[in-house]
């Protein structure tokens, strides 16, 4: 009975989910558009980067209460005005697992604009002798700057894929309007739609606590409606920490360690 809820699990808030990284993705509800969840374009590959390069690895357990898992590595560089990145996800248990690899390009058109793609493949692996499925996955996003205070951000996944297929990741979008409060505070309604689901509207905060630490969180619509973390950032170093809250299944804690070259 176990491992076929953990199946159930894996199915229901695993394969619709697949590639999404790190802490901060977390930490600020989980919408794939919010430009400070994008790690190296593996979120959004439209949301460009200005260091030179950025590698690190995360890591998930997916709820609590039971043995789903999820982590990865993430890689990206700076060539002049493009932006060039690679990714693995892996999520699941012992008896399910999807593994997703990515690889991305994003390009800087001006101070204000970018947009970018990305394009991998997903492989579905099953115990008790049930068929292994693969599939193409991919996602295509952009980041515009309004004005000085105003930013947006949108991203498009697998619009390609059939509807009712349950061994693909499911065709979704996320759009997010961000606000510059002042210097240290940043602000961002979020909107998410995902096939097979309802959709998610939210709001999501981000606060610099001096030179080192930033302070994540958000509020949204839906079975998982509060999220939270920390980033601390020393030198080239950064690490992040976070959870996300399910009114039924409970918290899913989750980390990011992350190097960037400046």
């Amino acid at each position: 009975m176990k491992r076929i809820l953990q199946l159930l699990l894996c199915l229901v808030a695993g394969i619709k989910l697949q590639a999404q990284h790190g802490a901060a993705y977390w930490a600020l509800g989980a919408n794939e558009s919010n430009k400070y969840g994008a790690m190296g374009l593996a979120n959004n590959p439209g949301v460009a980067f200005q260091q030179r390069y950025v590698t690190g690895a995360w890591g998930q357990q997916r709820f609590t209460s039971t043995d789903i898992v999820y982590g990865g590595l993430v890689a990206a560089t700076k060539v002049k005005n493009s932006m060039f990145g690679v990714d693995y996800a892996m999520q699941g248990t012992a008896n399910f697992s999807v593994n997703n690899m990515h690889v991305s390009m994003c390009q800087q058109f001006s101070k204000a604009f970018s947009a970018g793609f990305s394009v991998g493949y997903s492989k579905t692996a099953q115990a008790l002798g049930i068929e292994n499925k693969s599939s193409l996955s991919g996602r295509i996003g952009a980041r515009f700057d309004i004005n000085e205070k105003w930013d947006a951000a949108a991203v498009v996944i697998n619009p390609w894929n059939k509807v009712g297929d349950d061994f693909r990741t499911a065709n979704a979008g996320a759009l997010s309007l961000g606000y510059k409060v002042n210097a240290l505070t940043e602000t961002a309604m979020q909107y998410r739609y995902q096939q097979g689901f309802q959709p998610v509207y939210g709001v999501s905060l981000r606060h610099m606590r001096g030179k080192h630490l930033v302070l994540m969180g958000s509020l949204q619509t839906g079975p998982e409606p509060v999220s939270g973390g920390i980033a601390f950032t020393k030198g080239k170093l950064e690490l992040s920490m976070a959870t996300r809250y399910h009114t039924r299944l409970g918290f899913s804690p989750a980390f990011s360690l992350v190097w960037v070259g400046r």
